[in-house]
């Protein structure tokens, strides 16, 4: 019985001190930055709102509260983001919702997906405008993607437009511009 257990000891100790020796080359290969589609991606981000940023800093008090608002903790998190990404090791499998792995071609038409909404919503505002995109957008994603019933999306559509409205169009009283369809419309 003694040998028995002597060399279950051994096993473990020998399994342990590779365990470790594995993860101190793991560490010492994560310390350095790794330029990834990921970090290509989010460095791209970070580009974009600095540049919004910076653009707006000639805004009027009121106009100008818009971007930095919103812009400001984005840019932020968008740089810790990028850091994030830098000393990340590349994964060949992406891991999803409840830790169900996910196939790199999954992971690319999702991200392919909500890409193009977020295209849309962008196209949607320059269109319409902000108070009346906010609204259809809102109900559209809902229904399309989410696959909501329709009470729970007109209710959270409605709650969306009113605290989109009671914010910055009454409390804030932020001019938001019209858009290219409705100024079109309204001049003919």
């Amino acid at each position: 019985l003694y040998p028995i257990i002597s060399r279950k000891r051994e096993a473990i100790k020998h399994q342990a001190s590779e365990t470790q020796a594995g993860a101190t080359a793991q560490s010492a290969e994560t310390q350095g930055l790794r330029f990834s589609k990921a970090a290509l991606f989010t460095g791209v981000v970070v580009v974009l709102l600095a540049v919004a940023l910076w653009q707006s800093r000639n805004f009027g008090h009121r106009a100008g509260l818009f971007p930095w608002v919103i812009g400001t903790p984005t840019l932020l998190l968008a740089l810790l983001q990028l850091v994030k990404d830098l000393k990340k090791k590349p994964k060949s499998v992406a891991v999803g919702e409840e830790g169900v792995r996910v196939s790199p071609d999954v992971a690319n038409r999702r991200t392919v997906v909500i890409l193009s909404w977020t295209v849309g919503f962008f196209l949607a505002i320059w269109l319409l405008g902000f108070p009346i995109a906010v609204p259809l957008t809102m109900l559209a994603y809902l229904k399309l993607a989410g696959k909501e019933k329709w009470p729970m999306a007109l209710i959270v559509t409605f709650c969306t437009w009113a605290f989109f409205y009671g914010l910055f169009e009454r409390m804030l009283n932020v001019p938001f511009p019209e858009g290219l369809l409705v100024s079109l419309f309204k001049s003919s």
